[in-house]
């Protein structure tokens, strides 16, 4: 699994979506140190601190991120109704990422029910200088790396050439590669692309996430199925009193192969149901591989279920012909040949579009909810100097028919649209699904 499928995991993991909305939302006044500081010194910086613009609910927050990017954290605690304070401990010559109320999670609330929309922190501790040139150098081998292997580079109509004008002497005078590398995330947060991504000594840093609502609770879930059993940390799997079974299947991360599967023991364990919900709204991607694993048991023979381009400098044209994408269907006992509801939603991205589109080639699958993220691109690594590493998409995925979903994402079959609010008491995606299942639409 990438590291963009890891932090985007640890992201939705909670999957507890605010149920109190209010017409004015909370937002944050401050941060410190400072969103985008380039310079703070560990050794005097013990607390990170937000402060909101009005009295907060201090039983609901969520921190989102992880790994080497991610602050070690010693403690949490409400200063005042308005002020939250992490006790941390940070390194030097290092670039620090946190998400607040990220999609899928508990969030920020507000004492009034308000609920904080999705909020990006990032700053760099000060490090070793750099030598004379070497911000120059990654400057100009950045912007050559998107110049010649971004595959969605012309997507937003952006003028690279303008945008390296404005940003270089930022780039050539960055103090240390920690805020070398901070410069250059913020950058390319332009290409509004979270496959393009930057790494400094193993330490990745989003560049961009598009603010999106979460169209599950896992609460509605085991109000709906409370005799369900959950597998690993990636899944869940039911059965009906009227023999529909449900699986829901929250990964495809290589480093969550043994919980996969299990996963795919448990689907085995349904092959006798007269219908089955699959549930991936909660899937940010991974391994390609496993996910036509799980469609193998769906689709029949081989079909093509997507396309690819892939830019090339040493051509003219500048892209590479166009290649298919198949999936093969298993053969017997691993088939299902009952009727199938995928449920997906604004979370599904990467190789969980890749499988919303295997299963479009299934007859018997229908696919129920809200249209997915739109972003797979397959993204490459180019390194810029030493320990700084930027992560560039070097394909433009393409349904069968040869159009382009990134920034679109993949239709449902049958729209549900969700909010929050909607879910107190039960699910309406799972609810139409089991409707249809049922032969009751």
């Amino acid at each position: 699994m990438t590291r963009l499928g890891r932090w985007f995991l640890a992201a939705v993991v909670p999957a507890l979506v605010g149920r109190a909305l209010a017409q004015d939302a909370p937002a944050v006044v401050t941060f410190s140190p400072a969103h985008l500081s380039a310079e703070v010194e560990p050794a005097k910086t013990k607390t990170l601190v937000i402060t909101f613009d009005r009295d907060m609910d201090p039983s609901r927050h969520a921190l989102c991120g992880g790994g080497p990017s991610f602050p070690r954290v010693r403690g949490t605690h409400w200063t005042n109704p308005r002020t939250f304070s992490l006790d941390v401990e940070l390194e030097r010559d290092r670039v620090y990422s946190l998400d607040l109320a990220c999609a899928g999670s508990s969030g920020f609330r507000a004492a009034d029910g308000g609920v904080l929309a999705p909020v990006s922190w990032r700053f760099a501790t000060i490090g070793a200088p750099l030598a004379e040139g070497v911000g120059a150098l990654a400057a100009e081998r950045l912007f050559g790396a998107i110049r010649d292997y971004y595959s969605y580079r012309d997507r937003l109509g952006i003028d690279w050439r303008v945008l390296e004008r404005m940003h270089y002497d930022a780039l050539r005078q960055a103090p240390s590669g920690a805020a070398l590398a901070l410069r250059c995330a913020d950058l390319l947060g332009a290409a509004q692309d979270p496959h393009v991504q930057v790494t400094w000594l193993e330490a990745t840093v989003p560049t961009f996430q598009r603010p999106v609502v979460a169209n599950i609770d896992l609460r509605s879930i085991t109000l709906a199925f409370p005799k369900a059993r959950r597998i690993g940390r990636i899944g869940m799997v039911a059965r009906t009193d009227d023999d529909i079974g449900y699986l829901m299947v929250n990964s495809f991360a290589r480093e969550q192969r043994d919980d996969f599967e299990r996963a795919l023991q448990a689907l085995r364990g349904l092959l006798d149901c007269k219908a089955i919900v699959l549930d991936v709204r909660l899937n940010g991607g991974g391994d390609e591989s496993l996910a036509r694993r799980l469609a193998g048991f769906f689709v029949r023979g081989e079909k093509v279920y997507a396309r690819q381009r892939v830019r090339d400098p040493r051509i003219e044209s500048e892209f590479r012909e166009v290649d298919d994408r198949k999936v093969q269907g298993h053969p017997v006992p691993d088939i299902y040949r009952g009727p199938v509801a995928v449920l997906m939603g604004p979370l599904d991205m990467s190789s969980t579009e890749a499988f919303l589109l295997m299963m479009k080639q299934a007859t018997t699958a229908v696919l129920v909810g809200e249209r997915s993220y739109g972003s797979s691109g397959n993204p490459q690594q180019h390194a810029l100097v030493p320990g700084l590493v930027v992560h560039l998409p070097s394909w433009q995925a393409l349904r069968p028919d040869g159009t382009c979903f990134e920034g679109e994402g993949i239709a449902p079959h049958i729209h549900v649209p969700a909010e929050p609010k909607d879910f107190y008491e039960k699910d309406p995606v799972l609810e139409e699904a089991l409707l249809r299942l049922r032969g009751q639409r």
